[in-house]
């Protein structure tokens, strides 16, 4: 993959998890909104890793299972956080 590929795919997931940040931010207050929000960008995170990897020629049932976890572990712990 070119730098400049690399560089605009991580500035894309800089872009995704930066918007989920400040509109988690901006829905204080309103647990389940920030809760959705969470399952959002989990997703899109997976995905961008999906793509990622696709695009880079490395794309493995290890790597998807490994963003999946990820993003399940954070979506748990916001959820703990969030909805106790």
């Amino acid at each position: 993959m070119h730098k400049q590929k690399f560089i605009i795919h991580n500035l894309l997931l800089v872009i995704i998890l930066s918007s989920g940040l400040i509109l988690f931010y901006l829905n204080g207050g309103f647990p389940r909104n920030q809760l959705n929000i969470s399952l959002i960008i989990s997703i899109l995170y997976v995905l961008w890793g999906i793509i990622f990897h696709s695009l880079k020629g490395d794309l493995h049932v290890r790597i998807v299972i490994e963003y999946a976890l990820v993003a399940i572990l954070a979506v748990i712990i916001l959820r703990g956080a969030l909805l106790r």
